[in-house]
């Protein structure tokens, strides 16, 4: 199977690493943080600073050369001579005494500077203002050693001392920035590497290769236009091709999906669909409703069933506020029934709904399988399509059992959501129930990056919502009107049954 294939797959989306990097921007500061409070433990705890004090010196010969050169080559002669006179016990006892120190708290450091009679002498102690003393003291005593060394030598300081501002060790606290940065780049590169190789479904390109089944229709990414309030609020609003803020490219989407039931159902018979996905939040009851729209905006009877008992969302997607009399899930329970049972007529159109708001938590199914399949029998007559939205696979099996009672099954998939096994893991679980998968309707593609889709125009020319009433009316959608007001009336299946039969006839 394509499920056994290796997951070590690299495949480059942009759009994912986009999402990746800023859903885990946490992380990238959380890994600059954690190094810069690693440079200052490190500081606190093991590091020892030590601070150096400087001075250049010029090494020159009493006795004048007939030279200028020879002069030069002695005086370095006799610099570099110095650089062990410097080093001596002698002098660091000399000094300390000068200070009214018992010792020499420091190291003394001498170097010839190049080929040159220059000599540059430093001393390094844990402490700045210690070091700074103990190099003024050495300077001070040295005419008294090298008197004594070297009767023809002067040395002069042409660079005097000063006190150090800052440790001269201090490698980390000199390039803290560099550590952060870096540790902050590494968790980027990381999350990168792991956006690559995860192994889900992200773009339609190479959907073939890894999931068992095809692609039946292709969902464009839309983004809610939501008002600051709704945003402070965390406010979610449906995305339904009746929306005045719909882009084209989103509904004509929905319009081509319905176009496939359409096919199936004219060249097939084709009339119940259950509409699924793997897990949550892949947009599957989205998908289900506004299908259910474009099919009763060709002026097909639809009806649109929320068999999620679990997590019902369908009365959210809707806006649907009022008290209901009952639920769909009384009728599957067999408190009600079917005839009894007050659907949702959506507006002026010929979609009924059957909602559910009660949520039915316990793992085990809420409804009997009998009396669903009794259900759909009596829907097959009554309506031209009946669009069936079901729980999660991975929530719940009612998804695999109503598949094996209606005519195709359509799998919802959100593109980088759900890793590859688990989607071929749930076709494969269609199939052993004795159902038939229609194919996969890839969900939430974003397209490919374009100037103008950065300033908010599609490949048409238009934008937003303008597109949208240029393209509205090519499917005869007059019934979703943009403007009018959220109508429901809730008639029972044989009211429903009488209109349709009355429209027939006519």
């Amino acid at each position: 199977m394509k499920s056994n294939r290796s997951w070590f797959t690299i495949t480059f989306e942009l759009n994912s690493l986009i999402r990746d990097l800023v859903r885990n921007i946490w992380a990238i500061l959380l890994a600059g943080l954690i190094a810069a409070m690693g440079v200052s433990i490190f500081e606190k705890s093991i590091y020892t600073p030590s601070y150096t004090s400087s001075a250049v010196l010029v090494v020159r010969s009493k006795v004048s050369s007939s030279g200028a050169y020879s002069n030069l080559s002695a005086s370095s002669e006799m610099a570099t001579i110095f650089t062990k006179v410097f080093d001596q016990v002698s002098m660091k006892n000399l000094a300390a005494e000068n200070l009214g120190l018992d010792s020499f708290d420091g190291d003394i450091t001498a170097e010839v500077n190049g080929s040159t009679n220059l000599l540059n002498i430093s001393v390094k102690s844990d402490e700045p203002e210690l070091a700074f003393k103990l190099l003024t003291s050495v300077l001070e005593v040295y005419p008294e050693i090298s008197d004594a060394v070297f009767t023809n030598a002067v040395i002069d300081v042409i660079s005097s001392p000063k006190m150090p501002t800052a440790p001269s060790n201090s490698v980390l606290t000199r390039y803290r920035n560099h550590i952060v940065l870096f540790a902050m780049l590494f968790e980027a590169a990381l999350i990168v590497l792991l956006s690559l190789l995860r192994e889900t479904v992200k773009e339609e390109k190479g959907f073939s290769e890894k999931i068992d089944s095809h692609i039946i229709s292709t969902i464009s990414h839309e983004r809610p236009h939501l008002s600051l309030k709704e945003r402070l609020h965390r406010k979610k609003r449906s995305l339904l091709i009746n929306d005045a803020y719909s882009s084209l490219r989103f509904t004509e989407d929905y319009q081509k999906l319905a176009t496939k039931l359409e096919y199936m159902h004219k060249n097939k018979g084709h009339k119940v669909f259950v509409v699924t996905s793997v897990a949550e939040n892949e947009g599957k009851s989205t998908v289900a409703a506004n299908t259910s729209l474009a099919l009763a905006g060709r002026g097909y009877r639809v009806a649109l069933i929320d068999l999620d008992v679990h997590k019902p969302s369908m009365y959210k997607i809707f806006d649907y506020g009022k008290e209901m009399k009952n639920e769909f899930s009384d009728v599957l329970t067999n408190r009600v029934t079917l005839d009894d049972f007050s659907f949702v007529r959506y507006r002026k159109t010929d979609l009924i709904i059957a909602f559910n708001k009660k949520s039915h938590t316990n793992k085990n199914s809420e409804y009997d399988a009998t009396a669903l399949k009794n259900c759909i029998t009596a829907l097959r007559e009554k309506v031209d399509f009946v669009i069936i939205d079901t729980p999660p696979s991975s929530v719940s099996a009612d998804s695999v059992m109503a598949s094996a009672f209606v005519d195709r099954t359509l799998l919802v998939v959100r593109t980088d959501c759900v890793a590859v096994r688990d989607i071929n893991d749930a076709i494969l679980a269609v199939s052993d129930a004795g159902g038939k998968l229609a194919g996969c309707v890839l969900n939430d593609v974003y397209k490919p990056f374009t100037l103008f889709g950065q300033i908010g125009v599609d490949e048409t020319g238009y934008h937003g919502y303008a597109a949208y009433y240029r393209g509205y009316s090519k499917y005869g959608r007059g019934n979703f009107a943009v403007g009018d007001a959220d109508v429901f009336t809730e008639e029972s299946l044989e009211d429903k049954t009488d209109k349709n039969r009355d429209k027939d006839t006519v």
